[in-house]
C-alpha cells in the first residue's frame, strides 16, 4: 500500500513538471509588452530560440491583416497630378519586419519578407493592373519604414546537441500602433523554410498618449472642445510673440 502511495505522489510530482517543460515557448521576446509613451522613438525587440545545427534563421515581426484606403494618383488630361481613383488593400498588416543570418538564401528572404507579402494582399481598384498597384503598395510602406526586409540581425550561439541558440535583434519603428503582433522565427536548411515557433507582442499606450487617446474615442464633445481652446490660446500667444518682436524692430 506504501509503494503505490509513493507512485502517485512521484506521478503527481511529475506531470506538473512535465507539462510545465511542454509548455515553453520554442521562442521568447524581449519585452514582449512595448509601451507607447510620450517620448517612444522605437524600440530593439530581442528574440531567442534554438534552431537545428548547420541552418540559417530569419525572425519577423508582423501586426494582424488590415484594410488600408487609399487614393490612386495620376495625370488627367495628361497635364495635372490628381486623384484619380479609390484603391482599397485587404490582407496587408500595419507593420512588416524582418531580420535574416547572413547566409539566409535570398529566395528565402524574398518569400518570407516583403516580396512575400505580394500573395496574400488584394486590390481593389478600377485598374486593371492589380499586381502594379500592390508593388506600389509596398514601396510606399517601405518608404514609411513600416515595412522593411532588413530590420535587424540575427547572430547564433555554440552548436550543442545537433542544435545552436539564435539571438535576433528586431528594430521597431516609431509609428507603432496600438495592437497585437506577431514573431516568427523559421529555420532554413536545404531550400527548406520550417517554422521554429511563433509568439505575440502587445503594443499600447501609456501616459499622456493614452490619456489623448481616451478622451478623442470615449469623449470626443469634450475633447474637440479642449482641443479648440488649446489652439485659440496658442494662437493667442504666438499673436502676442510676433507682435512683440515687430514692435521691438521698429
Amino acid at each position: 500500500m506504501r509503494r503505490v502511495l509513493l507512485v502517485l505522489t512521484l506521478c503527481a510530482l511529475l506531470v506538473p513538471a512535465a507539462a510545465f517543460a511542454a509548455e515553453t515557448p520554442a521562442v521568447a521576446v524581449t519585452p514582449a509588452a512595448i509601451r507607447i509613451g510620450a517620448l517612444y522613438d522605437g524600440i530593439d525587440l530581442t528574440v531567442t530560440g534554438q534552431a537545428p545545427a548547420g541552418a540559417q534563421v530569419a525572425v519577423r515581426l508582423s501586426g494582424e491583416p488590415d484594410t488600408f484606403h487609399m487614393k490612386q494618383k495620376g495625370k488627367a488630361l495628361g497635364v495635372l497630378w490628381m486623384n484619380l481613383a479609390k484603391v482599397t488593400f485587404t490582407g496587408a498588416p500595419k507593420v512588416f519586419l524582418i531580420a535574416a543570418s547572413d547566409g539566409l538564401p535570398e529566395a528565402s528572404l524574398d518569400h518570407l519578407g516583403i516580396p512575400g507579402l505580394a500573395e496574400r494582399i488584394t486590390a481593389e481598384a478600377t485598374s486593371p493592373d492589380k499586381a502594379g498597384l500592390i508593388k506600389e503598395f509596398l514601396h510606399y510602406q517601405r518608404v514609411e519604414k513600416l515595412y522593411k526586409d532588413h530590420a535587424g540581425t540575427v547572430t547564433f550561439g555554440p552548436e550543442a546537441d545537433g542544435t545552436r541558440p539564435f539571438t535576433a535583434v528586431l528594430h521597431v519603428p516609431s509609428r507603432l500602433s496600438p495592437g497585437a503582433y506577431a514573431v516568427e522565427a523559421f529555420a532554413v536548411a536545404g531550400g527548406t523554410e520550417t517554422a521554429l515557433g511563433e509568439t505575440d507582442v502587445t503594443a499600447s499606450f501609456v501616459g499622456i498618449p493614452a490619456f489623448i487617446a481616451t478622451m478623442a474615442f470615449n469623449h470626443g464633445l469634450l475633447f474637440g472642445i479642449m482641443a479648440s481652446i488649446v489652439a485659440i490660446l496658442g494662437g493667442f500667444v504666438i499673436g502676442q510673440l510676433c507682435s512683440g518682436s515687430k514692435s521691438g524692430a521698429h
